[in-house]
């Protein structure tokens, strides 16, 4: 299982703190493989605002897809919801963008996050499709940026 890591910290021109994408080697997501990030923050009263990135095949045959989504913060205080995906909406048209043989789609998880002590953030991300596998997922991903 193959894992991307591309770091990149707040700047002027793109107020991202961190993006990092896990790569599903067979383009399905099983549902009991969790996926785990770290993020190491400085204490700071600046608000972040979380996006659950996602990139899959054109095909991908789901409309939307639930997930539980856990924040662990230096402390050790934990932050845990249900959020469903949605890929396609009420009249059927496709929200990802595409662009040839991948669909690319942010969702925002949590907005005016703020991380107030240093150390390591970890999310964790479980997939909780009925189903075993969920075929046509290539990645999923964590974008922290500023909030606006």
């Amino acid at each position: 299982m193959g894992l991307i890591v591309l770091v990149i910290f707040a700047s002027c021109t793109n107020n991202i703190l961190y993006k990092q994408y896990y790569k599903f080697e067979k383009i399905s997501w099983n549902r009991f493989e969790f996926l785990n990030f770290e993020m190491p923050v400085e204490a700071s009263s600046q608000e972040y605002d979380i996006y659950l990135s996602v990139r899959h095949l054109p095909e991908f045959a789901y409309r939307e897809l639930e997930v539980n989504f856990t924040l662990f913060f230096p402390s050790g205080e934990m932050r845990t919801a249900d959020h469903v995906l949605k890929f396609i909406d009420n009249d059927g048209e496709r929200l990802s963008e595409c662009l040839g043989d991948f669909c690319d789609i942010d969702f925002l998880i949590r907005k005016g996050i703020v991380f107030n002590e240093q150390g390591i953030v970890k999310f964790e991300i479980e997939n909780k499709n009925t189903r075993l596998e969920t075929p046509g997922m290539m990645e999923v991903g964590i974008i922290v940026r500023k909030s606006e």
